[in-house]
């Protein structure tokens, strides 16, 4: 599990927008603090050296996470 940033903003159109500190990939799972998977990268929009992540929340109330340090994994998650 290693950091990927801030959860800056969470959309009309119901995806977060994360201020990114590492560049990561399509389809990689985003977990709070604790471990446990919160959204999916759905997109990466902005310059390269200092990208912002667009994600699907996975979760119920996904306005609590909004200011969050976020962490990513490229585990697959059981469903």
């Amino acid at each position: 599990m290693k950091e990927l940033g801030k959860i800056i903003h969470y959309t009309k159109s119901k995806v977060y927008v994360i201020k990114a500190n590492e560049k990561i990939t399509l389809d990689t799972y985003i977990l709070n603090s604790s471990g446990r998977v919160i959204a999916k990268v759905i997109d990466i929009i902005g310059p390269v050296s200092n990208p912002f992540v667009v994600a699907k929340p996975l979760i119920d109330n996904p306005d609590k996470y909004v200011g969050a340090t976020v962490y990513y994994t490229k585990l697959r998650r059981r469903e």
